[in-house]
């Protein structure tokens, strides 16, 4: 008889732990949080002029207006002979 009413307390108490979980995590809209700040992003980019000469940039974006478009200090002197594989549309695109 013990054993059979502590199985029910410990069912009884898992089923409001999931409860009070669920209520909790329904009412606190963690998604909605997450999806309001995906229009805001950051990400690197190399500008390179006609000697091949490039420096990277640090670019932050809200949706497609440019927030920032900051130098991280990261340049390089590629070759005579190197062609830059991004088309044309994607080097001048930022946001």
């Amino acid at each position: 008889m013990k054993k059979q009413n502590a199985v029910f307390y410990f069912i009884i108490l898992l089923v409001f732990l999931i409860l009070v979980f669920s209520i909790t995590f329904y009412y606190s809209n963690l998604t909605g949080k997450i999806v309001k700040d995906i229009n805001n992003y950051t990400f690197t980019k190399a500008v390179c002029n006609d000697s091949n000469y490039c420096e990277d940039y640090e670019v932050s974006c809200e949706g497609n207006n440019l927030v920032s478009f900051t130098p991280t200090g990261a340049v390089t002197q590629l070759g005579n002979d190197w062609k830059d594989p991004r088309d044309k549309k994607l080097i001048e695109r930022l946001c």
